[in-house]
């Protein structure tokens, strides 16, 4: 740190110095999923009883949140969430919590905005390098750092370095405490034979030299292994998953066709265990970038043969797809499944694939159903459908009258269903 000198010296704090910068009526915003400041945060809720009237803003926290617990509504009088992931459910369907409905293109928008305009952010670095530079690490979601007007970091020794605009001075950062710990995982689920057979259809719409958008979970790592065989499949996506390294190491991953970011994979963020955040570390294939370029369209359009991969709770004989809410149950924000769905109808060759099982893990409910009930959420428009996977096949909607999409939609619902399915058909018309 000698190049650093004073710059680096007189910055560094402990975590309880650094968070006494936050005070009464502050909107307070911290980055989420592992890249969450785990030593600021439980620092700010030590020093709950000194303020009042503080607004936070979290993002689908990986642990239960200490500024949820009875009493804490006196200090942190408002929660609100762009991403009401598990943690935050409860308190969203409570009202101890709020959820801002949203897709991810619009994050840097929306917090440039001056209802949520943090006047702190609280984020995870790197160390510095010699000349200065920090890394984001897992997340290049500059969002933060760019409204807030203080910027708090927790600096983690064990946080990768990837390459890509991913990077801070210290100078941006107010002030920051140093920290050694892992980051927490994100275990996959099991794949089940369900999944591999969704995985199988689904892989058998990719062309080689596709570039994929694709999340996390049993499914989509399904997809990723049934890749096996096939040839220069690029990335350009929301996050980086495990099961990609398996396949940069078969060779499928080569990213040899991408027009643009050649041999790259370019991801906004990367969630999984250490086996991805290891790959990450200086490895000169993987590029991250922030939303304004992982989820713009018109980024997107300059990839051919750009294959969007999403799942959903349910999907319509119209062809409507809701991803986030069940009844009076918000378990989910869309996402960046618009953003990745309208990019794929932009690209040449391009397809979007929404990907679910047909019934509930039960097999007492359809997943493919007449109509929405009361409460649920469009996240994909009709006017957007593109391709629909279950273990029964694949409709292809595009194109297509709401007539045909219900039909070809009925035969990929469980056999039990499709019966009532099809009486169904006339009063969706």
């Amino acid at each position: 740190m000698i190049v650093l000198g004073r710059r680096y010296a007189d910055r560094l704090v402990s975590a309880d110095e650094a968070v006494a910068v936050i005070d009464s009526g502050s909107t307070v915003a911290m980055s989420g999923f592992s890249s969450e400041p785990m030593e600021l945060v439980d620092a700010l809720v030590a020093q709950a009883d000194r303020l009042e009237g503080v607004r936070l803003i979290p993002i689908n926290p990986l642990r239960e949140p200490a500024y949820l617990r009875p009493g804490m509504e006196k200090h942190f009088t408002e929660i609100l969430t762009l991403f009401p992931g598990p943690r935050l459910q409860k308190a969203v369907r409570e009202g101890r919590a709020g959820y801002i409905p949203n897709h991810l293109f619009l994050y840097p928008a929306l917090y440039g905005e001056r209802y949520l305009r943090p006047d702190v952010a609280l984020i995870q670095v790197s160390p510095p390098d010699k000349y200065g530079f920090c890394s984001l690490g897992i997340s290049a979601d500059r969002s933060l750092i760019d409204a807030a007007k203080v910027v708090v970091a927790e600096m983690n020794h064990m946080l990768p370095r990837p390459f890509g605009d991913i990077f801070v001075h210290v100078s941006r950062l107010h002030c920051f405490c140093e920290v050694s710990r892992p980051l927490l995982p994100e275990g996959g689920e099991p794949i089940g034979e369900i999944e591999r057979t969704i995985g199988a259809y689904v892989a058998a719409l990719i062309p080689d030299g596709g570039v994929l958008q694709v999340g996390r979970g049993a499914i989509p790592d399904a997809v990723l292994e049934a890749l096996r065989d096939h040839k220069d499949i690029g990335i350009h996506s929301g996050m980086l998953s495990d099961t990609m390294v398996d396949l940069v190491e078969w060779g499928v991953i080569t990213g040899a066709r991408k027009e643009i970011d050649h041999g790259k994979m370019v991801s906004m963020m990367a969630i999984g265990t250490d086996k991805i955040y290891s790959f990450m570390d200086q490895n000169p294939l993987v590029d991250m970038r922030p939303i304004s370029y992982t989820h713009n369209a018109s980024v997107i359009a300059r990839l051919s043969n750009f294959i969007a991969i999403n799942s959903a709770v349910e999907v319509d004989l119209r062809g409507q797809v809701n991803a986030e809410r069940i009844g009076d149950y918000q378990f989910a924000a869309p996402g960046g499944q618009p953003d990745f769905v309208r990019g794929a109808s932009y690209s040449p060759g391009g397809k979007s694939i929404i990907a679910i099982p047909s019934t509930t893990r039960d097999g007492k409910v359809s997943r493919i159903v007449p109509m929405f009930s009361a409460g649920a959420m469009v996240t994909t428009t009709a006017a957007e459908a593109d391709y629909v996977v279950t273990e029964y096949g694949a409709a292809e909607l595009r194109g297509r009258s709401t007539l045909q999409r219900a039909k070809a939609l009925v035969g990929i619902a469980h056999p039990r269903f499709r019966e009532e399915l099809e009486a169904q058909i006339p009063h969706i018309l």
